[in-house]
């Protein structure tokens, strides 16, 4: 992440100038430090049985899309035997020897409609350990909304009750809020407990996911939402206005991985093709979310995750 967080500021002020064009703040990220780019380190909920649903779910769909290539590989090796675990894993390494050497070998071993099913067993996992599907995912992004409504409304923060750190958060050094850019550089996770948190609801729209089969119209799909170098970008725009008063509004659209996000789940944010709101009205939804998000109950209550698991908003319904 710091390597990311480096790489772009070379990119956007030069190689000769962006050490000295910006302040990197690096947040510790370790127990007992509150910090909204690495949420669980302060919701126990993020830390138990009910974060690794996504993984039972999971659990459930790999030994059942590759139930024949576990014996069609197995041909091939002996002394070892494989199981759906072992063919999952060299999945993996296809995708991670292709970025990090260029190329793999493993990524011939698989058909199509394998790798279908790889990738639907990454969107269960994303959907119910740390997306729309979890009860504790807005709980942990909903530190980070508070912190954009005080970027966008440059309103200082003066309470601290959820992942935000007060220490940092406190400071007009350490959280200035007059930056015409902000950047920050998190998890691929995080990114997904944001959007939850945001009420982006068009990713959710054919929720919850099956564990047994592949959905059709699957509007919820880990490759879109946090493939390699994921990134997230909110965008303030003037727009002259339409009427005689020559007033500009100001807007506000959000590009997930390039592509504009609806934000027809916000409240007060109405249906747009360009994906813009009004940035009053978004801060105004953004605030009525915030109301919304039970931190403490979703992040540190005594509860069982329910299983069928009907959640579709990222909280834990009393």
């Amino acid at each position: 992440m710091v390597d990311s967080a480096l790489n772009f500021a070379a990119g956007f002020f030069g190689v000769q100038q962006y050490q000295d064009s910006y302040h990197q703040l690096i947040i510790i990220e370790d127990d007992g430090f509150n910090n909204t780019l690495a949420p669980w380190t302060t919701c126990p909920n993020a830390n138990n049985d009910i974060e690794n649903i996504g993984y039972l779910a999971s659990g459930n769909w790999t030994p059942i899309y590759l139930k024949d290539t576990v014996p069609r590989l197995q041909r091939y090796l002996k002394g070892v035997e494989l199981d759906a675990s072992d063919v999952r894993s060299m999945q993996d390494l296809c995708a991670y020897e292709t970025v990090a050497l260029g190329y793999s070998a493993f990524c011939e071993l698989f058909t199509e409609d394998e790798w279908k099913g790889y990738e639907y067993a990454f969107d269960l996992e994303l959907w119910y350990s740390f997306g729309p599907g979890n009860p504790a995912s807005a709980a942990q992004g909903i530190g980070y909304v508070q912190e954009l409504v005080a970027r966008l409304t440059q309103t200082p923060l003066t309470e601290f009750s959820t992942s935000l750190n007060g220490t940092l958060d406190g400071s007009n050094v350490t959280f200035p809020l007059n930056q015409p850019i902000f950047v920050d550089a998190t998890h691929d996770t995080v990114i997904s407990v944001i959007l939850v948190a945001l009420n982006f609801t068009t990713m959710a729209a054919n929720g919850p996911l099956p564990v047994d089969h592949i959905p059709k119209h699957q509007t919820y799909t880990g490759q879109h939402i946090t493939p390699f170098a994921s990134n997230l970008v909110g965008q303030v725009l003037s727009c002259p206005a339409k009427d005689k008063s020559h007033k500009k509004e100001s807007y506000i659209r959000f590009l997930l991985n390039d592509g504009v996000v609806p934000l027809t789940g916000v409240t007060h944010c109405s249906d747009s093709k360009d994906g813009l709101c009004l940035v009053d009205d978004f801060v105004k939804g953004m605030k009525q979310r915030i109301a919304e998000v039970d931190f403490d109950y979703d992040c540190y209550a005594n509860y069982t995750a329910p299983w069928p698991d009907y959640i579709i908003d990222g909280r834990m319904h009393k």
